[in-house]
């Protein structure tokens, strides 16, 4: 039986890897499940490609690609070594700002859906899926935001991925989508209280999917879905919702709100209590 792309571009990627064995326990992946994936013998579930994904950073479609072609990106990829990524160089060096910061985000880590009203539909929340999880000691989002709702869009599916860090007072998070690479955002969080763990409000400014690129800041909710989920059924509420959709929660629709009130002076984020009491 000959081999398919998926084997040969997994193999490739191990191959770049201490062990499998190493491979297996960041995946936690049983060592003889994975070795069948390696030999066609049976293919991952959904979950386990999307941990295998992330934890190579490639994306599903590239993972099953042409297998001379994936060669070629990822040598390209494994070529464009720090010295050459002054913005991964800033990254790393942001754990100096708060050692701390991913033990101080292992409370964090799991699913969310985050929620904010964008420019380019005024009328509508756009619910999207979150995944926050940690690898090789720094902690990592991944974003899928679905637009199928809207007509005549070349591409319905956006992906981000970023990274997420702790101030020791904040949550900040740094995003690019991942295909194009036009769209970048950060996000800055209100941690959750003992009583709210739930919910993060926050606001999140970047460069908007329209076509004319705005440059947009918007209020945000993130509610915590846990760190085990039916990733398919959650992937299946991400999407845009009218502003009166009763799948918005209702106290969620008002904390979202662009509004700017006498006494604030100023766009900021609202504290959740006192916004929902």
């Amino acid at each position: 039986m000959s081999e398919t792309n998926f084997q040969r571009n997994l193999r490739l990627l191990t191959n770049y890897s201490i062990s499998i064995a190493e491979v297996c326990r960041r995946l936690q992946i049983n060592r003889q499940q994975f070795h069948r994936y390696l030999s066609g013998s049976a293919r991952p579930s959904p979950r386990k490609m999307l941990k295998i994904c992330d934890h190579f950073g490639v994306e599903e479609s590239e993972l099953l690609m042409d297998h001379a072609q994936f060669r070629e990106i990822i040598a390209i990829r494994r070529h464009s070594g720090a010295a050459l990524d002054p913005l991964g160089e800033f990254i790393v060096g942001l754990s100096k700002v708060n050692p701390r910061s991913t033990r101080q985000l292992e409370s964090y880590l799991g699913f969310y859906y985050s929620y904010f009203r964008p420019v380019e539909f005024p009328d509508m929340v756009l619910r999207s899926l979150v995944s926050v999880f940690t690898r090789a000691g720094f902690v990592y989002v991944k974003t899928v935001e679905n637009y199928s709702a809207v007509k005549r869009r070349s591409r319905r599916i956006l992906k981000h991925t970023g990274v997420m860090y702790h101030t020791g007072e904040r949550l900040i998070v740094h995003e690019r989508e991942a295909i194009v690479g036009q769209m970048m955002w950060t996000t800055i969080l209100l941690p959750s209280r003992p009583d709210q763990v739930s919910v993060m409000p926050g606001l999140t400014l970047g460069v908007s999917s329209g076509t004319k690129r705005d440059v947009a800041c918007y209020r945000v909710i993130w509610e915590a879905l846990g760190d085990s989920v039916d990733i398919r059924a959650a992937l299946a509420g991400a999407g845009l919702y009218d502003l009166n959709s009763p799948v918005i929660p209702r106290d969620i629709r008002a904390a979202i709100n662009n509004d700017i009130t006498p006494t604030e002076g100023a766009f900021v984020a609202r504290d959740w209590i006192n916004e929902t009491a």
